[in-house]
């Protein structure tokens, strides 16, 4: 699912039914992704610069990269956030 700056979370499915390649994940961040994982099994897939190209703040995707401790406590995520499966992840 997609994870928007104002909160709302949309499901998404990967164009060919299987895995997100990369053109999709950099067309749903809008830009360069970075991965940030989750679990073992999930990861959450962001704007690798999107803190320098001034975008929003998403506090809900900050709650959940806090909540698996997987971003430093004083850190925060912002633009649009993708929360995919690993196998998922082309």
């Amino acid at each position: 699912f997609i994870v928007k700056p104002d909160g709302s979370k949309h499901v998404i499915t990967p164009k060919n039914g299987k895995m997100f390649e990369l053109e999709e994940l950099q067309e749903l961040v809008s830009g360069y992704i970075q991965v940030i994982r989750l679990t073992d099994s999930q990861c959450m897939v962001i704007n690798e610069n999107g803190k320098l190209y001034g975008f929003e703040h998403n506090a809900e995707a900050s709650v959940i990269a806090h909540s698996y401790k997987a971003i430093f406590a004083d850190d925060f995520i912002v633009g649009d956030a993708v929360i995919i499966n690993n196998e998922q992840l082309d």
